[in-house]
């Protein structure tokens, strides 16, 4: 469940079953090194993938993305009988926010690190997600792609601050730089802001589910991250490397941990 330590591509496991193709891949970019974690897994239909992206910096990001995947990987596959997948996902989003938020370094100080992350599970050919923080979940369908999750940073009060009159659009500019700040994340000890979808959405043959940290669209727009995806056709694995390694090729000035995992269903 580690993420990758090395400073260039590496290509994780990949799992693949009749219905479900994944791929999942890494890179450090320009960092000293890695705090993004990441997990996939597939069992016939069924699927579950998992991208944190953890600050705190030294091994703070780490430990604290390391840990939230985990928690709610070893949740999932503790429990026999999930029932109501929603009602799961938020209570393991409270219960690795906790476990974040305690842990500590070697002197047994609290570490005061945090972790984005964003999660599915797909089921009986239902789609059910988790977010919390700025990490991504996009659904490519046909030659369209959706970000299904909105980024929980301050430029979404903002916004929210604008729409209702709150604030005006001079207000607005001035604060614009503080914009990108995180204001829901893993390891604030009380997360409330998250998004899970309470219905499932039902996916179709060929739908690619994506996860990434930011680190891919930061450095990739979502209609070159689209047609990276449709070039590698059904090789979910070629599509994740192939992502990682243009977003790598950017050279971005401070080119972020960048992470993916690339789900899709073949349904009959």
């Amino acid at each position: 469940m580690k993420g990758a330590m090395e400073k260039d591509v590496v290509t994780v496991r990949i799992f693949e079953e009749d219905k479900i193709a994944l791929g999942i891949s890494s890179i450090v970019g320009t960092r000293k090194n890695q705090e993004d974690s990441i997990y996939g897994h597939v069992e016939g239909g069924n699927a579950i993938g998992i991208v944190c992206d953890g600050m705190g910096g030294l091994q703070g990001g780490e430990a604290a993305s390391n840990a939230a995947v985990e928690s709610l990987a070893e949740a999932w596959y503790g429990q026999k009988d999930i029932g109501d997948i929603p009602e799961f996902l938020k209570n393991q989003a409270v219960a690795a926010d906790e476990k974040v938020f305690y842990l500590q370094n070697e002197k047994g100080e609290p570490l005061r690190a945090g972790t984005t992350i964003v999660a599915v599970i797909v089921q009986d050919k239902k789609l059910y997600w988790l977010s919390v923080g700025d990490s991504r979940i996009y659904l490519i369908r046909g030659n369209e792609i959706l970000s299904v999750c909105k980024d929980h940073n301050y430029r979404l009060t903002l916004d929210e601050m604008l729409r209702s009159g709150r604030i005006t659009e001079e207000e607005y500019a001035k604060e614009e730089g503080r914009a990108e700040a995180l204001i829901s994340y893993l390891g604030m000890g009380d997360v409330s802001l998250m998004e899970i979808n309470k219905n499932p959405f039902m996916l179709e043959n060929r739908d690619i589910i994506l996860l990434s940290s930011d680190g891919l669209y930061r450095s990739l727009s979502e209609q070159e991250i689209l047609q990276i995806v449709k070039e590698c056709g059904e090789d979910m694995q070629k599509a994740a490397s192939e992502l990682t390694a243009q977003a790598l090729g950017e050279k971005v000035s401070g080119q972020d941990n960048t992470s993916v995992v690339v789900m899709q269903v073949q349904y009959s």
